[in-house]
């Protein structure tokens, strides 16, 4: 019979011992929602105050009721833990080895993939996608890249000594053009010169009738000798920049061929770049290293995870084997089927726990039966509220 019924019967009993059902109705003086629990507190006669009241005794009545179930069932698991316990220690020495080893087996590989688990992470999952893909590429790529690199930089110093050369040729062609028009320059004021010297010589000899034939000499001798070395620093000037343009062209031509070499070799290492998104070839070197570790821990825990998978298999069907209640739970607790000492533990603490739980039914068990008999005490001491409080306790019986 459950507790809602037996109040009902209980009311239905008190209403025809005592009789009569008189009608008290007095005015709410307090908030509903701040309806006192206990009896004392109240004014039994008020119609909001009682009702309150008595829904508040089955309101923790059902509550109590739920919560001795839970308890009760929690009771019966950590019961049957306890029993589990004794048919382990109960074992055979040999078939009690064979458990501990397989537990041991376990533990050691919880361990093993806990501590893979702890070295994964090194590169993003983008990252292991994109070397898995071309994880057979990479060390070549790397080798390539490495040895464009260094022959980028072998390129971009030609270029700035082609440069240089470059520069040193234009700037002596300049010079050498500069000297050409100088020698012209003084080619002709060497001609004038010797003109007006001569003129000069010219009137002091034949209107003056002064001797000036060394005059003569002299003046042809200067402006032999000054034309001589003009034209000869001409033509020397001249076969200079024929050299020096020749040169020049050709460090023009190489300058182009090392520019398009370096292009080509900047276009590749940038494609490179981008492939793997690095900006060295010593970063895709060590993003590789990590790679290759982060594979080896993925495959070592995944491994791990596989021999874990069997090793819990065979303990389960070893402990399904024994009748055990809850085989699964002990998957989690291995440590206590290799270590006494930890078993020991398990044991005590389900004990207490158990305890608890005896506890707590007790509690829940009176805080029922005192709101029981509340609604009880109610009904015997004001049979005219009988019917009232049946139907409150009516409305709260589970369907």
């Amino acid at each position: 019979m459950g507790i809602f019924s037996w109040v009902k019967n209980r009311i239905s009993s008190f209403g025809k011992e005592k009789g009569g059902d008189r009608d008290w109705y007095d005015e709410d003086t307090i908030r509903e929602d701040n309806a006192p629990i206990r009896r004392d507190s109240i004014n039994i006669r008020s119609k909001n105050q009682r009702d309150r009241y008595i829904e508040n005794c089955c309101e923790q009545m059902i509550e109590a009721d739920k919560e001795i179930e839970r308890s009760k069932m929690e009771y019966r698991l950590v019961t049957d833990y306890l029993t589990d316990i004794e048919v382990i220690d109960a074992l055979p020495d040999e078939r009690r080895s064979r458990i501990s080893r397989i537990a041991d087996t376990i533990n050691h590989l919880k361990r093993q993939s806990s501590a893979s688990n702890k070295s994964l992470g090194r590169i993003s999952e983008e990252r292991y996608r994109i070397f898995s893909k071309y994880e057979a590429d990479i060390p070549g790529d790397i080798r390539n890249m490495k040895k464009n690199e260094d022959f980028k930089e072998l390129v971009r110093g030609d270029l700035q000594k082609l440069e240089g050369e470059k520069a040193v040729s234009d700037f002596r062609i300049n010079e050498l053009r500069s000297t050409m028009r100088n020698m012209k320059s003084m080619v002709f004021i060497t001609f004038l010169f010797g003109v007006l010297l001569m003129g000069l010589l010219s009137f002091l000899q034949f209107v003056l009738l002064m001797h000036a034939e060394p005059g003569f000499l002299a003046t042809a001798f200067l402006a032999a000798g000054a034309l001589i070395y003009e034209y000869t620093s001409y033509s020397k000037a001249q076969k200079e920049i024929l050299r020096t343009e020749r040169y020049y062209n050709a460090v023009v031509a190489e300058l182009n061929k090392v520019k398009i070499r370096f292009v080509n070799t900047s276009n590749l290492l940038e494609y490179e770049y981008r492939k793997y998104s690095v900006n060295a070839s010593d970063e895709l070197a060590y993003q590789w290293d990590a790679y290759i570790e982060e594979k080896q821990a993925r495959q070592a825990m995944e491994r791990a995870n596989n021999e874990l998978s069997m090793e819990r298999t065979m303990l389960l069907k070893e402990l399904r084997s024994l009748k055990i209640k809850d085989p699964t739970i002990w998957l989690e607790q291995c440590e206590a089927l290799v270590d006494p000492g930890e078993m020991v533990e398990v044991r005590h603490e389900l004990f207490e726990r158990r305890s608890s739980i005896r506890k707590r039914i007790e509690y829940n068990t009176q805080t029922r039966d005192i709101s029981r008999e509340e609604i009880n005490s109610i009904v015997q001491d004001y049979p005219e509220y009988g019917q009232e409080v049946l139907n409150i306790v009516s409305s709260y019986e589970p369907l």
